[in-house]
């Protein structure tokens, strides 16, 4: 069943200098899709008009067959969409709690579920353990990366919108993070996840979509891609 699908989508930081130009997409429920591209392809940009951060000039986005193109950031989470972006969006002078505090937003009024949820993700990232008092900046960049992939659960989304999750991490602490989506996969989320890191989101992706010039340029099963990922990657080099 297609969760999200994107058609002819049209979206412009500037009036008329458009990144996107009329791009298709659909993403299946319970899989990893992810968007591969060169640089300024559109991808983050396909993220942020999903998630209402940037109004589409043009096209139409829908979630379960309902049209939600365009709608608020908080009614994108209402409807169980989150959206995890490239730069970690803790707080550094705040604590863990505090910084998951704030991923209860949208129910901060009903203090007994905020300390469920609070509980429940501390319980579910046992890296963050024993650390909840601690300043967020304090943290090592993969745990910060973790308390970022927490904030975003604590509203229960079924549909992840993740954005280069892996930037500036370590091989090692990278994969930590590609062995927690491959985990929320299992746990029966969708994830549309963005990655230049061609190789290790291969290894995780059930559908892949190559991006170029705001357009699909390919799109497939990882297994139609097998041999033929090193020719793809090169041609960006061209």
């Amino acid at each position: 069943m297609t969760r999200l699908e994107v058609k002819d989508l049209h979206a412009a930081y500037q009036r008329d200098l458009f990144i996107l130009k009329g791009l298709d997409l659909g993403v299946e429920e319970g899989e990893i899709t992810i968007v591969i591209g060169p640089n300024g392809s559109g991808k983050s940009t396909l993220l942020k008009s999903i998630a209402g951060i940037l109004k589409p000039s043009k096209g139409k986005v829908t979630l379960d067959q309902q049209e939600i193109t365009g709608i608020e950031l908080d009614e994108i989470i209402q409807r169980g969409i989150s959206y995890i972006p490239q730069d970690r969006a803790v707080f550094p002078q705040m604590t863990v709690t505090e910084n998951l505090e704030l991923g209860c937003w949208i129910f901060k009024n009903d203090r007994k579920r905020v300390r469920e949820r609070i509980a429940w993700a501390l319980e579910r990232f046992p890296a963050l353990t024993g650390k909840s008092r601690l300043l967020a900046g304090t943290l090592s960049g993969g745990l910060q990366r973790i308390l970022d992939i927490a904030k975003s659960l604590l509203s229960n989304p079924s549909l992840l919108l993740v954005d280069e999750p892996t930037v500036g991490l370590s091989p090692l602490v990278a994969q930590t993070i590609y062995s927690e989506l491959q985990a929320l996969k299992e746990e029966g989320r969708t994830i549309l996840l963005v990655d230049q890191d061609v190789r290790s989101a291969m290894k995780i992706a059930d559908y892949v979509y190559v991006l170029d010039l705001g357009k699909v340029q390919v799109n497939g099963s990882r297994e139609a891609f097998e041999g033929k990922l090193g020719e793809i990657v090169r041609s960006w080099l061209i």
